[in-house]
């Protein structure tokens, strides 16, 4: 049974719940199983929408529809140009 949207469990450390669509899913998200949290390490298309997830550890899993996906949260708030400062003067 999904969980509600606005009830989502935490996940591990450093990543956050979502509910995503099969072809919204990355590699490197995680899907949980049996108390154990699984990245996806590959995926292929199947009929209908559908993708076959492949884990290191575990057997493939078809995703027909919403699924809840802890995704990585990106921590790099800025975006665009990156500035060097150097910390040593000139004497």
């Amino acid at each position: 049974m999904m969980p509600d949207e606005n009830k989502i469990p935490p996940g591990p450390l450093g990543t956050i719940g979502e509910i995503r669509q099969p072809y919204d899913l990355k590699l490197g998200d995680m899907i949980h199983f049996d108390g154990v949290f699984f990245p996806i390490t590959d995926m292929a298309q199947a009929r209908g929408g559908a993708r076959v997830l492949h884990f290191r550890s575990r057997e493939p899993y078809l995703v027909t529809g919403p699924t809840l996906v802890y995704r990585p949260v990106e921590l790099n708030g800025l975006k665009g140009t990156i500035r060097f400062v150097s910390t040593v003067h000139p004497a």
